[in-house]
């Protein structure tokens, strides 16, 4: 299931992982990775969603808390459990998360619901309950979901080569999907602006790595995916991985890949380097209200490997790196022990 299969170089040092399983990892990457010390520096901002391999679940940190290791920066944690309504599969099948987006569903009496995918399984809970409203086991390697305004949720499956979405409106065991075909399908964002999601995958038919976006039509219950065309746009690198809101600015995305880190402009379809340092095999990258940008990417990929660092696999760290605006690293958090994969900012809005 979580499989690591390589392709291609970059200048010969930098290998692409083909499926990158939720977890994927490579080889030793370039020399420009930020150093490993936690400096006692409190960061004003929103709560941190991350999920994490080792614990099996899905953890939230406070960033104006120095220290990660207590108690008082984890400010929640979630796990599937018989008590909040799923199946035993359901709790089999959850190794900790491959996504967690926080919405405000007005369809849903104003209420915070979250989107969370797994590698096997998905799920709409309440937030912060917990409890079960839709979940399913789905086979296909689920990289990303999404939560859209009507209640259904969207789903990436990057081994499955598709992007789904289910009528989770229409019953927490509903199964009625529509399906579009992606290969390598890795993210799934509802944009508000275009009525649409923006999805990130290859194209089967000619092996090109994109970003696009997708129109649900159709009804609630019934619903039907169909490509916006005049959004493909080919990605700058291979092997399109995340795709975030740009806060503070809704004409932006962040869209990560393999080879690199970027910020796409809506209007011009163009991509250009993140203030970060054009960072390789980023899983998941946020923006603060302040305009601070925080990212994880996996241990495995940093040259020299952090003292402290993730060894249950090549796709997770234990370190959740700060930088201003413009790029410049500010200081670390670090969990011992921990395997984060992906992180989110506890956000209900979608832009």
């Amino acid at each position: 299931m979580r499989r690591i299969i390589f392709a291609g170089a970059l200048l010969g040092l930098v290998f692409f992982q083909m499926a990158c399983s939720k977890k994927s990892g490579s080889s030793d990457g370039p020399d420009n990775n930020p150093p490993t010390v936690q400096p006692p520096v409190s960061y004003p901002g929103l709560l941190l969603a991350l999920t994490n391999d080792n614990s099996k679940q899905v953890e939230i940190y406070d960033p104006t808390v120095i220290n990660w290791n207590t108690s008082e920066a984890k400010k929640w944690s979630w796990s599937p459990t018989t008590t909040q309504g799923f199946s035993t599969a359901e709790i089999k099948a959850f190794g900790g998360g491959t996504d967690f987006k926080v919405r405000r569903m007005k369809a849903w009496q104003e209420a915070d619901y979250v989107a969370i995918s797994d590698n096997g399984m998905a799920a709409v809970i309440a937030y912060p309950s917990g409890k079960r409203v839709w979940s399913k086991v789905i086979s296909g390697n689920l990289h990303s979901a999404e939560l859209l305004p009507n209640g259904n949720v969207a789903l990436a499956a990057s081994d499955g080569n598709w992007i789904r979405v289910y009528a989770s409106s229409q019953g927490a065991d509903n199964n009625t999907y529509a399906e579009f075909t992606l290969g390598a399908a890795h993210a799934v964002l509802w944009d508000p602006g275009i009525n649409g999601l923006w999805v990130t995958g290859q194209d089967l038919s000619n092996n090109a790595h994109i970003l696009t976006a997708l129109v649900v039509g159709g009804t609630d219950a019934l619903p039907e995916l169909t490509e916006l065309t005049q959004y493909r746009v080919t990605l700058p690198t291979a092997w399109g991985h995340e795709v975030g809101a740009y806060y503070g600015n809704k004409n932006l995305l962040w869209v990560t890949t393999n080879g690199g880190e970027y910020v796409f402009n809506k209007t011009t379809k163009t991509f250009s380097a993140s203030p970060t340092n054009n960072l390789t095999f980023v899983k998941g990258i946020v923006n603060q209200p302040s305009g601070q940008i925080v990212l994880v990417r996996p241990d495995a990929n940093k040259n020299p490997r952090p003292e402290v660092s993730c060894n249950l696999n090549g796709w997770s760290t234990s370190t959740i790196d700060f930088y201003t605006a413009g790029g410049q690293w500010q200081g670390s958090r670090i969990v011992n022990g921990a395997c984060f994969y992906k992180i989110k900012m506890v956000y209900d809005n979608y832009q």
